[in-house]
């Protein structure tokens, strides 16, 4: 899943349980849950392997923007609609905060395996892909009608969610 929806889910359940070990569980429950659905993604693997053989640093690069402009989006939407509803006050903004951080730690810790070597990685890799959509049918990189409108929906159902 793209991380506009993880920064969302994870900004409503730490807005709305103002607990932490409850957005804890439910901040990677949801991950888990949502990355199990069909989606776009990033292939960043792909690009990072073919950063190391050829060196080119234009797909890195663009990869980059894109999820820069993607964490932008998430934390505008999500803030937006927290500030309509009153919930940006310093009572709530630790448990957002925490609330993104864990709905988006499965992907910073499988973004960092990918910078490491070995079993550690490996193991890391096996678990991120036994949660995640099959490879085969999510074609990584590649937007597909289903995978775009399983996100958009996904996003619209958090927006909605968020907003009650």
């Amino acid at each position: 899943m793209i991380l506009t929806p993880h920064i969302v889910v994870g900004a409503a359940i730490g807005a709305k349980t103002q607990n932490l070990g409850l957005i804890i569980i439910l901040g990677l429950l949801t991950h888990f849950i949502m990355d199990k659905l069909p989606h776009w993604d990033y292939d960043l693997p792909a690009v990072l392997r073919e950063f190391r053989k050829n060196k080119k640093i234009k797909p890195l690069l663009s990869d980059f923007v894109k999820m820069a402009i993607d964490i932008t989006v998430g934390l505008f939407l999500a803030f937006i609609i927290l500030w309509y509803k009153n919930f940006l006050s310093f009572d709530y903004l630790p448990f957002i905060l925490f609330g993104i951080f864990i709905s988006l730690l499965p992907d910073i810790v499988h973004g960092f395996a990918f910078l490491m070597p070995g079993k550690t990685a490996r193991k890391i890799n096996q678990i991120t892909k036994f949660f995640h959509h099959p490879e085969d049918k999510q074609k990584k990189g590649k937007i597909t009608f289903l995978n775009m409108m399983t996100t958009i929906l996904v996003i619209i159902i958090c927006v909605f969610l968020l907003s009650l």
